[in-house]
């Protein structure tokens, strides 16, 4: 993903990881005094594609951006006698201009959107902000006895991770619930651990547990109370739900709860719940960022000016690349080798935190439109296509 260089001063929306010809001529409107003038002068000037759309303030500061599936009739609702959100009002109070982009499709408006949000950072903006609300991913420590923590960024040492997931406080209580019910244990890395397993110069039977090992929660690495095969077993068993969804833990979770709550053990029952919960959530995530991962590789083909197609390439639900539709030998050349490069790169993780926004994004939007994944063109079928360019431009040559 090309690194997005934050201007200094709003000027512009600036550029785009988006082919340029995926963006119309981007337009200002000063706003009259007028509300009805200004619905008059939305309509005759604003268009009815898809884009993006921002609020200047009198001190020309972006302070809100927007995007939509028809730009005229989302300007409009702000004009409207009584906007259907409270939010709409104060923003239109405090705009002295709005300035649009059109773009040839919805995804690439979210994606554009999103992209601004993280360069100009609006103060009305809550969602997508680099500060704000930020993804995570689970992580398992590389220390002599792993456990499952949040993570804000990657990092090579780590001994695996997973994700990137939305929601860092449900993301807490679900990380809580995996440590409980592996029984791997939370406790500080710096602590010092000694398996049961070890050779020891002096017996030390009376190096104290902590209250997860009483409660039964927790094997007991850090007093020499289990053997690094078995605390090892446990890690692999957290590995494989993470990585497959193992739903038998889920169910086993499940079956535990009614089983507390027939003997009226609500207490227990209601512990029972929230690890059940906290699971079942986690695991519903992770499989829908599975199926994205696998579902999402390929080449999307949307209309530009005059037919002309841009390539949007992704890799594991990734936008990698986008390539305009070539129109010459040495464009078809040139798109192959890109392509080329795209469908064998070795893939990592999304690191940075736009590219981690840009990916769910994606992810969610093919989810809600599963129709456009059937849209999505094979590497090899874009190879051909190419090929088929350089044919025809070389015998128009020859």
């Amino acid at each position: 993903m090309p690194e997005i260089i934050e201007p200094a001063s709003f000027g512009s929306f600036g550029p785009s990881l988006l082919a340029d010809q995926t963006r119309g001529d981007p337009e200002t409107l000063a706003i009259p005094a007028s509300r009805e003038e200004a619905r008059q002068l939305i309509r005759i000037r604003c268009p009815s594609s898809a884009g993006v759309y921002g609020w200047l303030n009198a001190d020309k500061e972006l302070i809100y951006v927007g995007k939509s599936k028809s730009l005229r009739s989302r300007l409009l609702s702000y004009f409207a006698k009584h906007p259907s959100d409270p939010k709409m009002s104060r923003i239109r109070e405090q705009a002295c201009a709005i300035k649009w982009e059109p773009i040839i499709d919805e995804l690439l408006a979210l994606l554009r959107e999103q992209e601004l949000i993280h360069r100009w950072r609006p103060d009305y903006n809550s969602q997508g902000q680099p500060n704000r609300r930020q993804p995570a991913y689970i992580c398992l420590s590389n220390s002599a006895a792993p456990h499952a923590f949040l993570a804000r960024r990657l990092d090579a040492k780590y001994l695996n991770a997973f994700g990137p997931i939305a929601g860092f406080t449900d993301l807490a209580e679900s990380i809580a619930g995996l440590n409980y019910v592996f029984r791997l244990r939370d406790c500080p890395d710096k602590t010092k651990f000694e398996f049961g397993d070890q050779l020891r110069l002096f017996s030390d039977s009376g190096r104290a547990a902590c209250l997860r090992f009483e409660l039964g929660s927790c094997p007991g690495p850090c007093a020499a109370l289990c053997t690094k095969r078995a605390y090892q077993e446990r890690l692999d068993q957290a590995v494989n739900f993470l990585k497959n969804g193992d739903a038998k833990i889920v169910d086993q979770l499940e079956q535990r709860m009614r089983e507390a709550g027939r003997n009226r053990n609500f207490e227990r029952a209601a512990m029972l719940r929230g690890q059940w919960e906290s699971l079942s959530r986690l695991s519903r995530q992770l499989g829908r960022l599975r199926r994205a991962e696998q579902s999402i590789n390929g080449v999307l083909n949307v209309l530009a000016d005059r037919g002309r197609g841009v390539w949007l390439v992704f890799r594991n639900s990734q936008l990698v690349d986008s390539i305009v539709q070539p129109r010459s030998k040495q464009q078809a050349t040139t798109a192959i080798q890109r392509m080329s490069y795209a469908s064998t790169r070795t893939m990592q993780p999304a690191s940075e935190i736009l590219d981690i926004n840009l990916q769910l994004i994606i992810a969610a939007w093919f989810r809600k439109n599963p129709q456009r994944l059937s849209e999505l063109i094979s590497f090899t079928e874009m190879g051909r296509v190419c090929y088929d360019i350089i044919a025809r431009y070389s015998q128009k040559s020859a």
